[in-house]
């Protein structure tokens, strides 16, 4: 989670919706920090800070920026993570029947957002904040798994049956209203 005090805002990044480069941008252009630590872990090796979703007490009032994407695209995403950065082995079928639970909804995330911004069009959705005027800096592209020289061999790897995509829908249903 990012925070800007100066302008009574904070960034909540929801896991696989382009939240390192916003968060990037933000810090570079906008002024914004990091609540915490945010590669800080739990002694189990979970991430403490980065995809917080609840505000702490000394942000309340404070609005909130987040950023959704298409859930089929998104729950990919997430696969490619695991297996590129996190040496994850399943195939995609064994991997979404058994690990949905393992990524947050969006709706967690937009429930209290006064700025809800969509991946597919980042560049013009930005407009919508208050503090972002034209020219609009660039965002950076940061897609670390996509950087991985194993990366187009495991996403052709990823194969959508009709079974896979009602398991995704029903985990994210509210997502796809967002």
């Amino acid at each position: 989670m990012l925070v800007n005090h100066s302008l009574k805002m904070v960034f909540m990044h929801a896991p696989k919706c382009a939240g390192m480069a916003l968060s990037h941008w933000l810090t570079e252009h906008y002024g914004f920090a990091d609540y915490a630590k945010p590669d800080e872990r739990c002694p189990d090796g979970d991430v403490i800070e980065r995809h917080r979703y609840m505000l702490p007490a000394e942000c309340q009032g404070y609005e909130i920026i987040t950023c959704v994407r298409e859930p089929f695209a998104r729950w990919e995403s997430f696969y490619l993570y695991y297996c590129l950065q996190l040496g994850v082995t399943e195939t995609f079928d064994q991997f979404t029947r058994t690990h949905l639970e393992w990524m947050p909804r969006q709706a967690e995330y937009t429930r209290h957002a006064a700025y809800v911004l969509r991946v597919n069009e980042l560049d013009r959705e930005v407009l919508k904040l208050p503090f972002v005027g034209q020219p609009v800096p660039e965002i950076p592209r940061l897609n670390v798994s996509g950087y991985s020289p194993e990366y187009e061999r495991v996403k052709q790897q990823i194969e959508w049956t009709a079974e896979l995509r009602a398991l995704v829908s029903q985990r994210f249903d509210s997502d796809f209203w967002i």
